[in-house]
């Protein structure tokens, strides 16, 4: 996702469990860990694509003005500093580097210039705060204001892969085994292309025909990843966009009828829901078309909105699971017209017992549990295969 300026048909809500299992990858390799993890992976290395909630550090260092996320206090749970990360603390993105034994490598944008083999060891992370499925080209044509939406869209990240990959496999041969023993994460993505055309003003009926195109975006690239010889790729949903404390503020003139039993908005939780049928629909399509190929759905949907319906069995406050931690006051904490680390800003004492941090985005305890769902248990996903030691520990099992 990222800093954004400011009648469906019902549809039916599949409940997913885990989606099959990997094609696993033969060589395991001993790897340095990160902090109190030691553990050998089946996998070399790793590569990310997304936005912000995947985003470890792109967009703070190409940006000019990269604003709040830059400022304390994100990053205060676990970094104990900002580090380019929309939150408090660590990401899934993070948490899967622990559960591989990587050390925390850096987003590609902070790579030297030019780029040695050895700042990919353990891959690379493309993804990039209010990153699109979509190009930003696409939304200038619909003549969107885009000055929020980054140019590094996910077409772009994966021509940024491609330049890796080059720089790591400068044979055939190399690039075979790099990618049969990498680990492609696609997403989160799509969120952005709905939101910045909804906080610009645009109706549902504007945004709900958005959906097949920026699927079909996301299958194009996972598409190319397969055709540069990828075999394992997880493909995450989009959560409860209804359930988002921005949104939340920014539609709070909303009609009583226009809210579920959670108290989130019904019609952009339908919205989201259509995302992910038509994405695991594709995805299954790719699945048919590519056999030999490990494609697994990331569902996080049904999950979310059980802890929102629920909270307190996962640890959260009841009264404030709709609420932003670190917002600008206002319904729902989620005024954004005054971002989390400005002054005026108001901040929980507690950010272990909110889902969401500054409105827009979560905190480490949600996405150490949707983490945990993906990694460890996996009703999210299959889980990933690792090789542990018998001293083998990961600290947020």
């Amino acid at each position: 996702m990222g800093e954004a300026s400011s009648s469906t048909l019902p549809l039916r809500l599949l409940v997913a469990a885990a989606l099959l299992a990997h094609v696993a990858t033969t060589t395991s390799a001993s790897v340095s860990a990160a902090p109190k993890s030691r553990s050998r992976s089946c996998y070399g290395r790793l590569f990310s694509f997304g936005d912000s909630l995947t985003d470890t550090g792109n967009f703070i260092h190409y940006s000019n003005a990269p604003g709040s996320v830059s400022r304390p206090p994100y990053g205060e749970t676990f970094f104990g500093r900002p580090t380019g990360r929309w939150s408090d603390g660590r990401l899934v993105v993070d948490f899967i580097v622990e559960k591989l034994g990587f050390p925390y490598w850096p987003a590609y944008l902070q790579a030297k210039s030019p780029a040695t083999k050895d700042e990919f060891r353990y891959g690379a992370n493309f993804a990039v705060a209010s990153g699109t499925a979509l190009s930003q080209q696409f939304f200038q044509d619909e003549h969107l204001n885009v000055s929020e939406i980054t140019p590094y869209s996910l077409g772009v990240q994966i021509g940024w892969f491609k330049k890796v990959l080059a720089t790591i496999a400068s044979t055939d041969e190399e690039r075979e085994e790099v990618m049969a023993r990498s680990l492609f994460l696609v997403g989160e993505i799509g969120a952005n292309d709905y939101n910045h055309p909804l906080f610009q003003n645009k109706t549902i009926g504007w945004v709900r025909p958005l959906v097949p195109w920026v699927v079909r975006s996301i299958g194009l690239s996972i598409e190319a990843l397969i055709d540069l010889g990828a075999k394992t790729i997880y493909v995450p949903g989009v959560f409860p966009l209804g359930c988002v404390p921005r949104y939340l503020f920014f539609f709070r003139g909303s009609e009583p009828g226009d809210y579920d039993s959670a108290g989130c908005l019904k019609w952009l939780n339908d919205l989201t829901i259509l995302h992910n049928d038509m994405l695991k629909a594709k995805i299954d399509e790719l699945r048919r078309d590519h056999p030999g190929m490990s494609i697994t759905y990331v569902e996080q949907y049904d999950e979310f909105l059980s802890i929102i319906i629920a909270p307190a069995r996962n640890g959260f406050d009841v009264d404030t699971v709709l609420d932003a931690c670190c917002g600008g006051g206002g319904p729902h904490n989620a005024n954004f017209t005054i971002h989390c680390s400005e002054p005026g800003a108001v901040q929980c004492p507690d950010p272990s017992k909110y889902v969401s941090w500054d409105g827009l985005h979560l905190t480490e305890a949600m996405y150490k549990i949707m983490a945990r769902g993906m990694l460890l248990d996996g009703p999210l996903a299959a889980p990933l295969p690792t090789d542990h030691g018998p001293d083998a520990t990961t600290d947020w099992q």
